[in-house]
C-alpha cells in the first residue's frame, strides 16, 4: 500500500467523516491506483478510522438538525454519498428523532401562521416546501390550516 494513499485518506478523516464512496471519489480525483485506493480505505476500516454506519449516524443528525425529513436525508446518503440502503435503515431504526417534531418545528420557523386558514396557494406552498424539505405527509399534514395546534413538543 502506498504511505501516500494512507496519509492523503487519514489526512481527509481527520477533520471529518467521509463515507467510503466519498473517500474513493477523492483518491480517484487524486489520481490514485485502484489497489492504493482498496487498501488503503480496507486499511483505514480495519483500525475502524473510517465507518460507513458511523458516518451515516453522523450525516443523518447534521442534516435532521438543519431540518431536514427522512425521505430526503435518506436520498441524500444513497445518491450522493453511496451509502447503501441497508445500513442507512439499520441506522434510521436506531434513531430517536421525532420527525413528526422536526416537522412542526420548521412549520413554526417557515411558516409562522401555518395554523391559520390558508387560501389554495399558499397551501400548496407550504405543502410543497415540506415535501422538498423530505418529511411525510403524515408528520404535518394534521397541523397546516388546522386552526388548532398541541404545543406539547
Amino acid at each position: 500500500m502506498s504511505s501516500l494513499a494512507l496519509n492523503y485518506v487519514m489526512n481527509l478523516l481527520s477533520r471529518r467523516e467521509y463515507s467510503e464512496f466519498e473517500l474513493r471519489c477523492k483518491m480517484q480525483e487524486k489520481a490514485f491506483s485502484e489497489e492504493d485506493i482498496d487498501q488503503a480505505i480496507a486499511h483505514c476500516q480495519q483500525k475502524n478510522w473510517q465507518s460507513d454506519q458511523r458516518f451515516t449516524e453522523s450525516y443523518l443528525n447534521s442534516r435532521s438538525q438543519r431540518g431536514y425529513g427522512i425521505n430526503r436525508i435518506k436520498q441524500e446518503l444513497r445518491q450522493l454519498k453511496g451509502i447503501e440502503s441497508a445500513t442507512i435503515e439499520a441506522v434510521v431504526r436506531e434513531c430517536d428523532i421525532d420527525w413528526s417534531a422536526l416537522a412542526l418545528n420548521v412549520l413554526r420557523k417557515k411558516f409562522p401562521d401555518y395554523k391559520e386558514k390558508q387560501p389554495p396557494k399558499m397551501r400548496q406552498k407550504i405543502w410543497q416546501y415540506m415535501l422538498s424539505h423530505g418529511f411525510n405527509q403524515e408528520d404535518f399534514a394534521d397541523y397546516v390550516g388546522s386552526g388548532e395546534c398541541e404545543d406539547e413538543f
